[in-house]
C-alpha cells in the first residue's frame, strides 16, 4: 500500500473509531468486547478479571484483543435497518470521490470474513495463505511474515482490494496449528445441533433462511473460539 493509500487508509479508521464511541455503538461495542470475555473465561476455566489481567500484561496484547473484537463488531452487528455498522458509517461519512483508497479498504473489509488461514509459502513480502482445511483458494497476499513458525495459523481476513492486491486485515490472532484445527473440528461438529434448534424454535423459516442463521451462528462461533483459543495460549506458557 502506497503512502496516499495508507494515509487515507489512517483517516477513514480513525473517523469509524470516533464514530462507534458515540451512541448507540458505544454501548453496544462494550458489550460485544464483554462477551468474548465472559466465553473465554468460561472456556478457560478462567475468571473474567484473569483473562483482562492477561491482555493487560502488554500493549500489543491488548492491541491485538481490541483490533479482533473491533473487526467483529463492525462487519457483523446491524442497526434497525439491517445495516452493518461498517454499512452505515460508508453510507453516512466517507466520499469515495474524495477518499478512495480509504473507500475501497472499508469496502473491501466489509465484505471479508473471519478465517484461520495457514501459510503455503512466503517470498519476500509475498505470502501465499489458504483457509485451513481447504486446499484453494489460495491467496497472494502483501506481508512480511517470514519469521512466522510454520506450525502457527492466522486467524484473520483478507481483504480483497481492486487491481488483484489482497492485505491482511489488522485483526490478527496467531494460532497453534493444534488448537485451529480443534476449533474447526468444534464448528464442524456443532453445526447440525445448531440446525436442528433452529428447526425446532423456528420451523416457520425456509432453509435458505435456516441456512443464513446457522452461517450467522457458526460466524459468532469462530470469533469467540479463536480469540478464546489465542488467549488460552498464554496460560499455557
Amino acid at each position: 500500500m502506497d503512502k496516499q493509500a495508507q494515509e487515507q487508509v489512517d483517516s477513514v479508521m480513525e473517523q469509524l473509531s470516533g464514530y462507534i464511541s458515540h451512541a448507540p455503538w458505544d454501548e453496544w461495542m462494550a458489550e460485544v468486547f464483554e462477551e468474548a470475555l465472559a466465553y473465554t473465561a468460561d472456556a478457560l476455566d478462567l475468571s473474567i478479571d484473569e483473562v483482562l489481567d492477561y491482555i493487560d500484561e502488554e500493549d500489543t496484547l491488548g492491541r491485538m484483543a481490541h483490533a479482533h473484537v473491533f473487526e467483529h463488531f463492525v462487519t457483523t452487528e446491524e442497526n434497525e435497518s439491517g445495516e452493518t455498522v461498517l454499512q452505515a458509517f460508508l453510507r453516512q461519512h466517507v466520499d469515495p470521490a474524495k477518499l478512495p483508497k480509504g473507500y475501497q479498504y472499508l469496502q473491501a473489509l466489509a465484505d471479508s470474513k473471519l478465517g484461520i488461514w495457514e501459510v503455503v509459502d512466503v517470498k519476500g513480502k509475498t505470502a501465499k495463505l489458504k483457509l485451513l482445511g481447504q486446499d484453494t483458494p489460495i491467496f497472494d497476499v502483501n506481508i512480511d511474515i517470514q519469521n512466522l513458525p510454520k506450525n502457527v495459523c492466522i486467524a484473520t481476513r483478507v481483504l480483497a482490494l481492486p487491481n488483484q492486491q489482497n492485505i491482511l486485515g489488522f485483526g490478527l490472532l496467531p494460532l497453534e496449528r493444534e488448537d485451529a484445527i480443534d476449533t474447526l473440528d468444534y464448528l464442524a461438529a456443532i453445526r447440525g445441533e445448531i440446525l436442528a434448534q433452529l428447526a425446532a424454535e423456528q420451523p416457520h423459516l425456509s432453509e435458505a433462511e435456516r441456512q443464513q442463521l446457522l452461517q450467522e451462528e457458526l460466524n459468532d462461533l469462530l470469533f469467540y473460539e479463536t480469540f478464546a483459543s489465542w488467549i488460552g495460549q498464554g496460560f499455557e506458557e
